[in-house]
């Protein structure tokens, strides 16, 4: 990639498959001597592993065959599978693809290849690390910019005021107040809705009956579309918290997906 094509790019945070998955010489594998059920069971329980490559004789072949659970989470039966086309993508493919083809092919997990080899795997367990989470704030941030841009167009700064603080005497409020007046003073100059947080903007979109330009009919459709984004930006703040559980994986795969599509879907609306 040369220095004219860096400047082109309009995607701020980039981040593929295999950034997010784990290499062929890192992850755990079970040798073909060893290759029984039983023993691939208890590797799998140990260490929570939905899928369990298993190693070649020869270390330079492609892996041709796995162990994997028959339910997610579930280890008391796992079943021996070839590895098929259908299993395999690219290590290059975009982070927003793999957790497309998870949530709409209900699948927990692909090989990652590079020219006809596998060299890696991903699972719906990888979408917890920060790499995901940096990606998600990135997109979310760009939601907040443009539902910002378009509550500034519709709301002077006197309303936007008074609808935020006006007689909320929530201490976030008071310190967001604070911080927006002693800006004022030093003469710092920054349009008031940048200081509104997502949960914010929602708020006066529903009050201004802006959501019509969202494409919802009304307030009650817009914010049960909505409202899990909120949830979703606290998680992403927070390192610790999980965004895929252990015992609805999937199923949490599915929902991290659907708002993906929707933030997509107002940012395409918007843009």
């Amino acid at each position: 990639m040369n220095e004219d094509t860096r400047f082109l790019r309009q995607s701020v945070v980039d981040v593929d498959a295999a950034v997010v998955g784990i290499s062929r010489t890192q992850w755990t594998s079970i040798p073909f001597p060893d290759a029984t059920p039983e023993r691939a069971a208890q590797i799998m329980k140990t260490d929570r592993f939905d899928i369990l490559p298993i190693l070649p004789i020869k270390s330079d072949d492609s892996v041709k065959e796995h162990f994997q659970t028959q339910a997610w989470n579930d280890y008391s039966s796992v079943v021996r599978k070839k590895v098929t086309h259908r299993d395999v993508i690219s290590l290059a493919t975009p982070l927003r693809n793999v957790i497309q083809g998870f949530a709409l092919e209900s699948r927990n997990f692909y090989y990652l290849g590079s020219e006809r080899r596998i060299v890696g795997l991903i699972s719906i367990a990888d979408l917890n690390c920060r790499e995901v989470k940096v990606y998600l704030f990135g997109l979310l941030s760009e939601l907040e910019i443009q539902l910002g841009n378009m509550v500034n167009h519709h709301c002077k700064e006197p309303e936007l005021l008074e609808m935020t603080f006006g007689t909320n005497e929530n201490p976030k409020y008071a310190e967001v107040k604070k911080q927006y007046e002693s800006d004022k003073t030093n003469g710092v100059d920054v349009p008031f809705v940048e200081y509104l947080y997502l949960t914010d903007l929602l708020k006066v979109i529903g009050k201004k009956r802006l959501f019509g330009q969202l494409g919802y009919p009304s307030a009650g459709k817009f914010h049960d579309a909505f409202d899990p984004l909120v949830k979703l930006r606290d998680n992403v703040a927070h390192p610790r918290r999980s965004l895929i559980t252990g015992l609805t994986g999937p199923e949490s795969c599915k929902k991290l997906w659907e708002h993906i599509d929707l933030v997509e879907g107002v940012l395409f609306h918007l843009q």
